[in-house]
This record gives structure tokens, C-alpha cells and sequence, in this order.
């Protein structure tokens, strides 16, 4: 098996006490932002994202290895 990189995140990552379990993983940091704008708004209610919300998002994104 090889390993490969990978961008994560997920709502705990950003707002511990949410208590939204939604996680996330890309091989891009744009695809991992991509996807939580979508989540946002479909299960946040968010229509936008507020510049603090934005810097604590990609301030979480991890790096993980996975194997393929």
C-alpha cells in the first residue's frame, strides 16, 4: 500500500462545542473549503462566511496520511 497526503477538517476542528460531527477529506486545501462552504450552508444555515469563522477554519485544516 502507498501512503498519500491528505487535507482534514471537521466541524469539531472549528467549534468543539457545535457538536457536528461532519468531517472532511480532499487532496487539496481549496476542495476541503469547498466542501465545508457547502456544508456550511446546507446544514449551518450559513449564506456567508465571516472573516474570523474563515481564519479558525483554515487555521484547522490538518495534514493526514492515508493509505492507498
Amino acid at each position: 500500500m502507498a501512503e498519500k497526503q491528505y487535507k482534514k477538517l471537521g466541524c469539531l476542528d472549528v467549534s468543539p462545542a457545535g457538536g457536528c460531527a461532519f468531517e472532511v477529506r480532499a487532496e487539496t486545501e481549496e476542495e476541503v473549503l469547498r466542501m465545508v462552504a457547502d456544508h456550511g450552508r446546507a446544514m449551518h444555515q450559513m449564506t456567508s462566511v465571516p472573516p474570523d469563522v474563515a481564519a479558525k477554519i483554515k487555521a484547522a485544516i490538518k495534514n493526514v496520511s492515508v493509505n492507498v
